[in-house]
């Protein structure tokens, strides 16, 4: 005589490998919030993005975190779509592009290039020397101050 409980068993059986498999998926990093500040010449630098990229990924693949800096210098960092960062250790770069000085105002035709005002200082990751540790929880980095 077949056990009528068996069936079920199976089935929860199924449905614990698919949700085992739904978490490895996601990839089971948790994502934690980080915020920072940016000052250029000890002021508060807006429209910056601020880029970590994993310390010592070397295919330039992994995905990094980002933040734009609001009008008072200050900024929060997403990963792909969500908020936050996984835990680890970054390197920080720092863009800022802007129209140049001399560029005609009005509708145009052409593309206008723009210039990082921190003229790339602070734009490759393989040279920055800016460096931060992020851990589970809530970030408060340092405020980053570029001369």
């Amino acid at each position: 005589m077949p056990n009528p409980a068996r069936p079920l068993c199976l089935w929860g059986g199924l449905l614990a490998l698919l949700a085992l498999g739904a978490v490895s998926c996601s990839g089971g990093t948790s994502l934690n919030p980080v915020a920072g500040k940016v000052l250029h010449k000890d002021q508060p630098l807006s429209g910056a993005l601020v880029t970590l990229h994993p310390k010592g990924a070397t295919d330039h693949t992994a995905v990094p975190a980002t933040g734009l800096t609001k009008d008072d210098g200050t900024f929060t960092v997403t990963t792909g779509n969500q908020d936050g960062a996984p835990a680890g250790e970054y390197v920080v770069t720092v863009v800022c592009s802007r129209m140049p000085k001399n560029a005609k105002k009005g509708l145009g035709t052409g593309n206008i290039d723009t210039e990082d005002v921190l003229q790339g200082a602070y734009a490759n990751r393989d040279t920055s020397k800016i460096f931060v540790t992020l851990k589970a929880g809530p970030n408060q980095l340092e405020t980053f101050n570029l001369k």
